[in-house]
Order: C-alpha cells, then structure tokens, then sequence
C-alpha cells in the first residue's frame, strides 16, 4: 500500500514539475464558466485540433508525394500509389482530408457564434479580425492543397486561378510569381511551397489568436448575466478536451476506412474528362463566376466587400447589448450574408458544367436579401432586457440519475476500455494479415471507445463533487 502511494505522490510531483517548468502554472488556477462548457463555444477548439491533425498527415504525405506532372500526370500517380499501396495510406489521406473539410466548416461555426453574440465587443476586436484572417488562409491553404492532386478537379481549379489572376491589374507579374510559366511541372512545386507557406502563416495566425484570447479571456454571456465560475481548467476542462479530442480522431479514422477519400480522373493533355466543381466552400464564389460577370467582380471585388462588412462591424455596430435581437445592424447583415452564401452555394452545386443567368441569379440574390432583411427587423424589433441568474442553492442533493451514473462511473469506464482493448486487439489481428481496411476500422471504433472511457473516468474522478 506504501509503495502504490510513494508511486502516486511521485506521478503528482512529476506532473507539479511539468506544469511550473512550463509555466502553464496560471492555466490551472483559471475557472472555466457555465456559458463556455455549451457546445458551441467547442468549434475553434476543435478547428485547432483539426490543423494539427492536417499538419501531421501532411508531412506523412510528404514522404510520398512527388510534385512533378511530367508526361503521364507523376503528381496524380503518386497520390494513387499512396492511396491505395501504401499500408494505412487511405487513412492517412481520409484524415487529411475530412480534417481540412472540418477545419473550415468548424471554423465558419465559430466565427457565426462569435459574430452573432458579439463577441468582438470591446477588448477583443482584433482577436476577431485575426480569427478572420486564420478562416481565409484556412481557405488559401486548402485550395493549394486540393490542386497538388492533379486530378481533373484539381486541373479546373488551378485554370480558374490563372484565369483570375491574368484579369487583376499586374496580372502577369503575377501570374508569373505563382504559375512560373504556366506549366504544370513549374505550377505543381510552386503550389506545394505555397501551400507549406500559407500553412505557416496560418500557425502563427493561430498562435497569436489563442495569446489574445488567453489575455482578455473568455467573453461573458452574450445576455449580459454575470458568469458563473463551475469547473478548473485543470484537470477537469483539461481532460474533457482531451477526451473529446480522442474521440474525433477515432471517428476520422472509422471515417477514413469507411468512407475513404476519393480521388478524381486523372488529368492527361488531350484526353476528354468530366467538368470538375471546387470545393463547398468555395461553390459560392465559383457561381457568381458562372453568371457570366467580369471575373474578377465575382470572384474578388463581390466577396471581399462582403467580408470587409464583416471585418469592421466590430466598429460599425453600436454594442450597448451582445444580444443578437438588440443588434439590428449586425444581426440584420450576418443573416443575409449567411442566406446569400447558402443559396449560392445551392445554385452552383446544382448547376455543375452550365452557365448560371445573371437575371436568375439577380432576382434570386435580391428575393433572398428582401425576405432575410425583413426577419431580421423583425427579430431585432423589441429588445431583450439583461438576463439574471438565479444562483443554484448549495446542498442540493443530486438527482436520481446523476446519482446512479456516479456510483456506476468506474464501472462504465472500464467497461468501455475492455471493448475497446478487445477491438484494438482483433485490429492488430487484421493488421498482421494484411488486412487494412478492417484493421483501420477497428482501430478506429477502439480509439473512439477510449476516448469515451477516459471521458466517463474523468467524471467520476475529477467532476463528481461538481455534480453533487
């Protein structure tokens, strides 16, 4: 019993010397409020996971990739041969890819819940313009990623960039400095140095975000009640975090065995191949190209005016209130902006290969900022008082579920790591016969189950005197 307690006190001190060594000495002490355990205030710690997960894969495919297009397309056929040769390189690739796709749809999340209760309110209007900043090279580094494929999506991107930039005043100054001569053997290498690059500046971006939110510290509720401190950072949120990043890896990875990542026709000089659409997150901009506008005005001048609406609101909304219905100015515009890049993106998914009517789109456009306009006048037409919360009274005996779910925690917990053990187990089988696919499934359902484990362990060790 001595010798399991001198074991415990070591592992204590080990982990008191990391945290002082590190300085993270100040994180323990934070106190994380109610409001910032809602979902929703999950989204950019999740993005962030999501580019360390791209980063990973990324220097994995590295390794393999060789940027040079040649006679027969050598880019594309070296993401095949990883894709389908190389052991667990589907999964590698499935991670990379539905990781950048998460990345994005997380991060336009978070910038919505941000925008929406205003959380840019005064101190943290850089912090937002930033955040802004880390969504567009999100954006700038996948598109250069999706293109080192060289498939026939990939192919229609790249030709729908150098058809941009030649249309920009110095367009071929330019176009020189991205495309080289325009060839594929120079355009492939310049696109995987850019791609390197912008993910770069997207780190720092990151970093520099996160400092800013450690500064001024989580925003208050948006309904102006004062927060109420419930749980430590540390171990409690801490481990949450964890155990929720455990459990995302895991189902990427069931994801990736699945469902795995697709790769387009391979693109050769004379050969006839389907029309390539871009990807979601760029099908808005990509339709009101198709209208048949000057290129540039959709492609550039249409959304950066849209998003530099965006970028100043901090300034330009009068915050005498976060709450969304007492914020006509800001409420007003987001919804119509958010309508407008849905209905687009509709629009140009479903009109693959074909020219879009500029009157159809017009009237759509103006049908769609009349109806999303009036509901929010509408929404912001009687204000919303503050908010006041009324403290829970201490002493309070938990109710009979809570109760159950403590006493049969531990129990829960290793139950769920047996499962989980034993399919990582029947993975390593499939492993040992060559058989990746199953064994990618298993290992990934396994890793989900501990996450889980270490979720509910976490409850009954660290968050039960919270419960109760």
């Amino acid at each position: 019993m001595q010798r399991a307690g001198s074991e415990e006190s070591c592992i204590k001190k080990f982990v008191r010397w990391l945290i002082e060594r590190t300085g993270a000495s100040e994180f323990t002490k934070t106190i994380i409020p109610r409001h910032a355990l809602h979902p929703m205030y999950s989204f950019g710690g999740l993005a962030s996971l999501m580019f360390f997960l791209l980063a990973f894969t990324g220097i994995i495919q590295l390794m393999f990739y060789v940027p040079a297009f040649g006679e027969e397309n050598i880019a594309y056929e070296s993401v095949r041969h990883f894709t389908e040769s190389v052991p667990y390189g589907f999964v590698v690739r499935g991670i990379h890819s539905y990781a950048a796709t998460l990345m994005i749809l997380l991060s336009m999340l978070h910038f919505l819940r941000v925008y929406f209760t205003g959380a840019y309110a005064k101190p943290r209007e850089l912090t937002y313009v930033i955040g802004i900043v880390a969504g567009l090279l999100s954006i700038a580094s996948a598109f250069l990623g999706y293109s080192l494929r060289m498939d026939h999506i990939s192919v229609e991107a790249i030709r729908i960039g150098q058809f941009l930039v030649l249309q920009l005043p110095g367009g071929n100054w330019l176009y020189s400095l991205i495309f080289g001569s325009g060839s594929f053997d120079e355009v492939i290498p310049r696109f995987l140095a850019l791609h390197i690059g912008v993910a770069g500046l997207l780190a720092i971006a990151l970093l520099l975000h996160f400092y800013m939110i450690h500064a001024h510290h989580i925003s208050p509720p948006y309904d102006g009640s004062e927060p109420e401190p419930v749980i430590p950072f540390y171990p409690n949120f801490l481990l949450t975090e964890l155990a929720a990043a455990v459990v995302t890896i895991g189902t990427l990875m069931t994801l990736s065995a699945v469902f795995p990542p697709e790769l387009g026709f391979k693109f050769v000089f004379g050969e006839e191949l389907p029309v390539g659409q871009p990807e979601w997150y760029l099908m808005a901009m990509y339709a009101l190209i198709k209208t048949g506008i000057d290129p540039v005005l959709a492609g550039l001048v249409i959304p950066s005016i849209g998003l530099l609406i965006l970028v100043i609101m901090p300034w330009v909304d009068p915050l005498y209130s976060r709450h969304p219905m007492n914020r006509r100015i800001a409420t007003t515009y987001g919804l119509i902006f958010v309508g407008e890049y849905i209905v687009l993106f509709l629009y140009g998914q479903l009109t693959p290969g074909e020219q879009i009517p500029l009157l159809n789109a017009l009237l759509l456009t103006i049908a769609v900022a009349l109806v999303l306009g009036y509901v929010g006048v509408r929404l912001t037409s009687k204000p919303i008082p503050p908010k006041k919360i009324q403290k829970q009274q201490s002493g309070n005996s938990p109710s009979y579920a809570v109760r159950v779910i403590l006493k049969n925690v531990w129990w829960i917990a290793c139950l769920l790591l047996v499962f989980a053990l034993v399919l990582g187990g029947f993975g390593i089988m499939s492993h040992l016969s060559e058989n990746y696919y199953d064994a990618a499934l298993l290992f990934g359902i396994s890793i989900i189950l501990m996450g889980w484990s270490l979720f509910t362990a976490k409850v009954g060790l660290v968050d039960a005197k919270y419960l109760v």
